[in-house]
């Protein structure tokens, strides 16, 4: 289910806290008068839509996961897999879908990568459209999809979100993907997710420097900057 974005956090004070806490963190009032300059404040604005909300207290534990899956064309596979067996254990029926900051998710249309255009592609069949900013509602079904657009567009476009949350429907955990293909965990209030519950799961907790396991060099092909 597609649903704007304001409409998610203004029913769920967690999810609501940490997109704030995020936009707060990257919020420029430097930047935001260039945009001024350039008659383009509203833009700016639009982005930061959470910037000045509240951000309320709670405990939070956070972790970075991943497995040894060194074919990268068969990754997103085991990787929904992964992710399934983890919020099954959790007791996880469906998420929400959003970035930190609103921007374009259906990505750069001129980057000929074939991996980034087909996953570009299958989102803008699922959002109906050449253009997306807002929010998704999936069950475990529907995940399957967005594990695999959203690990080929943080991995490939900079240009897009850094940060594309997961957060469960009760509000007690939330990860995203990194362009390593990691897993970054946290879950809040209380936590179930010990470094023992998540080896048995299958998962290694990754406790120094992150690094790209599909190539030799640590490069990340097919990942360039649109100016």
């Amino acid at each position: 289910m597609l649903l704007p974005r304001l409409q998610v956090t203004k029913n769920k004070s967690i999810i609501s806290s940490e997109i704030t806490a995020f936009q707060k963190a990257f919020y420029d009032e430097e930047m935001l008068e260039e945009y001024k300059e350039n008659g383009e404040e509203d833009i700016y604005l639009e982005m930061y839509d959470h910037a000045h909300a509240a951000v309320i207290n709670y405990d939070f534990y956070s972790k970075i996961i991943g497995f040894e899956h060194k074919i990268i064309y068969s990754y997103t596979n085991r990787l929904t897999e992964q992710i399934k067996v983890l919020l099954e254990f959790s007791g996880v029926t469906s998420c929400y879908v959003l970035s930190h900051i609103k921007l374009e998710l259906c990505g750069d249309k001129k980057d000929d990568y074939k991996p980034l255009a087909l996953a570009y592609e299958k989102l803008e069949k699922i959002v109906g459209a050449d253009t997306y900013s807002e929010a998704f509602h999936v069950n475990m079904e529907e995940l399957d999809d967005l594990i695999e657009i959203f690990f080929w567009t943080v991995r490939c476009d900079p240009n897009n979100p850094e940060y594309i949350f997961f957060f469960d429907e009760a509000e007690n955990l939330r990860f995203n993907i990194c362009k390593y293909g990691n897993i970054h965990l946290t879950e809040f209030n209380q936590e179930k997710l010990s470094d023992k519950v998540l080896e048995s799961l299958g998962w290694t907790v990754i406790t120094g420097p992150e690094y790209d396991q599909f190539t030799e060099e640590g490069g990340i092909e097919g990942r360039r900057i649109s100016l």
